[in-house]
């Protein structure tokens, strides 16, 4: 007869594995009763920890905002910096429109799951009354992505793969489909009802973007 394995309290758990216990709870509430309306005992019982316990590890609900940024979105954001790094430094002749693909699927398949496209929309719905907030994470996330698609981007102008276009312009307009799909995923469409794919937006978008900046105007994604 098979014995079923029993989930360990969370209580009796590491301590190490509590701040992720903690900011589980934390993502909960902050997407069930809005940023200002979670209050952390609530967080402290999804985290099997009393009040006092959380506040060990998160002196507030702020911190632990920003702690879920920095666990879900800024793996992210580092990734692209580090594709945008590397196919800069002039050791790759890889193609500027098949890296921002890469960017942009990456971005796309990760930024619109429900863990992590919870975030932005949280930081979205909270910026009127915690500014502070939004400017935390345009400087740790925006700023970082937007560096790195820039300098694509720019290569491809250096290269005349791209027309010289206005970077800062075709940056929103092409990362602009990301926080599109978040917002029509957490708001529009939390049924999940003709649901289409990621990566079929993300290369129809591209598809549309690149034929209007390429300087060939022919692209095969």
């Amino acid at each position: 007869m098979l014995q079923t394995q029993e989930v360990e309290p969370k209580w009796r758990r590491k301590p190490e594995n509590r701040p992720d216990d903690i900011l589980d709870g934390a993502l909960i509430e902050f997407r069930t009763k809005g940023f200002k309306g979670a209050r952390i005992e609530d967080i402290a019982k999804h985290a099997g920890l009393s009040k006092g316990t959380v506040y060990l590890y998160f002196k507030s609900k702020e911190e632990m905002l920003k702690a879920l940024v920095q666990r879900s979105i800024l793996p992210i954001a580092l990734k692209l910096s580090e594709i945008a790094e590397h196919v800069c430094d002039e050791c790759t002749d890889e193609p500027a429109a098949d890296v921002l693909k890469k960017m942009l699927l990456i971005a796309g398949e990760q930024m619109i799951g429900e863990q992590a496209g919870a975030i932005p929309l949280i930081i979205i719905g909270e910026s009127g009354r915690f500014p502070e907030l939004a400017e935390y994470y345009r400087s740790e996330i925006v700023e970082i992505v937007m560096k790195a698609v820039t300098a694509v981007i720019t290569r491809g102008i250096e290269r005349n793969e791209f027309r010289d276009v206005n970077v800062p312009v075709s940056i929103r307009t092409l990362m602009g489909v990301i926080i599109t799909q978040v917002i029509w995923n957490g708001v529009f469409n939390q049924n999940k009802t003709n649901e289409i794919p990621v990566k079929v937006i993300i290369e129809e978008h591209l598809d549309i973007f690149l034929n209007g900046i390429l300087v060939s105007k022919e692209v095969t994604l």
